[in-house]
């Protein structure tokens, strides 16, 4: 029954989120959040398998692959202001790639944890495919990584602009930038929706983050456990 019912019920927690989001304006009424939970709470309850969810929704999750593509049409309008900018942009990319996968070997490090946990943290900030097969690469469980970068993007996509602006970063170009870098996919489609240059920025710092962390995350953990073990 679920199968059937899979695609009708995620539409419809959307458009009521959606429309809830119009009238309260949280960074809690997130349009990706609060439908999964809702459906995660349905399945609970009913006690429907989520194999069968998942199946249902298989014409929905092709489309993500055009809807990923599409990403590059705001990348073409904003192609000439991309081009002027683009050292301090790639700059700017890899220091966050830098930093992400840094601060994640560094806490590790002092919490003692365990590498293959490390490898599928690590890579938390790149959209999910590059995220669950880099972190294989490294030795890390893919469903782990998976996992993680929803949670961050979802966590990106809720308090990404709000603190932004308490930090007084109003340019739209480093909003766009910073929510790419860090909340991936998801942060994009957020930004897409605050404006056409953030959702521009942000989808060239998706493509360019997610490069960089396949270039620099494996060396990186590999020098971790030779200084560690």
């Amino acid at each position: 029954m679920m199968i059937w019912l899979a695609i009708p019920l995620t539409v419809l927690c959307y458009l009521l989120t959606r429309k809830l989001a119009r009238k309260v304006k949280s960074p809690l009424v997130n349009t990706i959040l609060l439908p999964a939970l809702a459906i995660i709470a349905l399945l609970l309850l009913t006690g429907q398998d989520p194999a069968d969810y998942q199946a249902g929704m298989r014409p929905l999750s092709l489309l993500l692959e055009l809807a990923v593509v599409a990403f590059a049409l705001p990348l073409y309008q904003q192609a000439a202001k991309i081009r002027r900018q683009l050292g301090p942009i790639l700059l700017c990319c890899s220091l966050s790639v830098l930093i992400s996968v840094c601060t994640t070997l560094l806490i590790g490090a002092l919490v003692q944890a365990q590498p293959q946990l490390l490898a599928s943290i690590a890579t938390k900030s790149i959209t999910t495919p590059l995220a669950m097969s880099v972190s294989q690469s490294m030795g890390g469980i893919p469903a782990i990584a998976a996992g993680l970068v929803i949670i961050v993007g979802m966590m990106g996509a809720m308090i990404g602009f709000p603190l932004l602006r308490l930090a007084g970063i109003h340019h739209p170009e480093a909003q766009g930038l910073a929510m790419g870098a860090s909340a991936h996919a998801i942060g994009t489609g957020a930004a897409a929706e605050v404006g056409t240059v953030q959702g521009a920025f942000a989808s060239l710092a998706m493509v360019v983050c997610g490069i960089a962390t396949a270039v620099l995350a494996p060396p990186l953990f590999h020098l971790y456990l030779w200084l560690m073990y």
